[in-house]
């Protein structure tokens, strides 16, 4: 691993990479399993990261009539 000055930072990206590998190394079936379980897992229910998917994407709607065909993409 190379020496930085943000060595925790460096450890934990390494960490989520790591946890992304095995993640898509997982059975579909137990991926699936972990989408279900991961908002509880994260101390989240489904429905707050529902509207929080809703809220972000409202927010970066633009309401601007010009920008009718960049908001249909």
């Amino acid at each position: 691993m190379p020496i930085t000055t943000n060595g925790s930072a460096d450890r934990a990206m390494t960490t989520l990479q790591e946890i992304e590998k095995a993640i898509q190394a997982l059975p579909l079936a137990e991926q699936m399993r972990l989408y279900h379980d991961l908002p509880q897992l994260m101390g989240r229910t489904t429905e707050d990261l529902d509207w929080q998917h809703a809220g972000l994407k409202a927010f970066f709607q633009d309401d601007a009539p010009d920008a009718a065909a960049s908001n249909s993409l």
